[in-house]
């Protein structure tokens, strides 16, 4: 008849610390194992992501200011025809709008003009019956057409248009970079930038939705220093926020991190916590449950009155005693 070996309690105990001690290795490598890393500290890319935000939230005010004191002239071009038959426009000449006329919608007639020359076909078919703003080519130059209905949009006859010069933006975009800041439209055309140099590629998504906002940072290294590019698409209300504009913006830093952020010694640190755990734990499993087993096989395995070292707490003493007490009892009977 074969018999098989069990294997006895020190060997799960010799398994469990090996499997434990490499469990807080494998965490230590784990923890410090190469990341993406970038050399410009992540509060820096935050704070050019919030200024570059900040310009858009600012440029995004002014389209939609503009749009708003446009509104309140048509309500007195409005009266002003009523009571007239002429539109009012002169006391406003000095607004920001470069051009600003009233347009017969129907006939595309200018009845009324101050500033530079009106530019109806700037417009487009067919004609808007809303109030918005759209990018537009005048001549040589882009300029931001805004427009909104004279009286009631469902039946104005009339339509006030304004010709707005984007570089009034130049000091929004200031906000954003002072080395270079741009507004690009939903293309990734430039509409307006501060500087001279190329708006960087690749920050405009075209797929975007009207309306749906984004925002981002990144470091670019160019030669032997460390650029953050920077954009975030026009926020706010409508109709600012359903044009697709992004501002972008590209600032040199000399503030770098360390090419260790740290993530090493963390990773040490912890892997020696768990081992030293690791072997804490057992260390206190081998006192109060192995040594104890050990001792009392000796015990049980011993002749005579010479009884070697035993265990004397737990449940292992109780069973070294009452072998103990049997093993003299028959010697005292004798």
């Amino acid at each position: 008849m074969s018999t098989r070996r069990v294997p006895g309690v020190r060997a799960p105990w010799v398994a469990g610390l090996v499997l434990f001690l490499v469990l807080a290795v494998t965490a230590g490598i784990y923890m410090s194992r190469p990341r993406d890393f970038s050399p410009v500290p992540q509060s820096v890319l935050d704070g050019r992501r919030e200024s570059t935000v900040a310009a858009g939230q600012a440029i995004a005010r002014s389209l939609n200011g503009g749009l708003s004191s446009l509104a309140e002239i048509a309500t007195v071009v409005d009266e002003s025809m009523s009571q007239r038959n002429r539109a009012l426009l002169i006391p406003f000449k000095s607004r920001i709008w470069k051009s600003l006329y009233v347009l017969d919608r129907a006939s595309r007639v200018v009845v009324a003009q101050v500033g530079e020359p009106a530019q109806p076909a700037v417009l487009g078919e067919p004609m808007p019956s809303e109030a918005g703003s759209r990018l537009a080519q005048v001549g040589t130059a882009q300029q931001i057409v805004q427009y909104t209905p004279v009286g009631k949009a469902a039946d104005a006859k009339y339509l006030l248009v304004g010709h707005l010069d984007p570089n009034r933006f130049g000091e929004l975009l200031a906000v954003a970079g002072t080395e270079g800041a741009w507004l690009l439209d939903k293309s990734g055309s430039v509409i307006v930038g501060t500087g001279n140099r190329t708006p960087p590629g690749g920050v405009v998504d075209q797929g975007m939705e009207p309306g749906e906002g984004t925002s981002g940072s990144r470091v670019q290294q160019v030669a032997e220093r460390h650029e953050v590019i920077a954009w975030a698409s026009l926020g706010g209300k409508r109709p600012s926020n359903t044009l697709g504009w992004t501002v972008v913006s590209n600032q040199a830093t000399n503030d770098t991190a360390a090419p260790s952020d740290g993530s090493r010694r963390r990773a040490v640190t912890v892997s020696a916590v768990l081992a030293a755990l690791t072997v804490v734990v057992f260390a206190v499993l081998y006192f109060v449950l192995l040594r104890p087993i050990r001792l009392l096989r000796r015990v049980a395995e011993a002749a005579g009155r010479d009884v070697p070292k035993a265990p004397k707490h737990g449940e292992a003493g109780q069973v070294a005693t009452a072998f103990t007490r049997t093993r003299k009892k028959p010697t005292e009977e004798r």
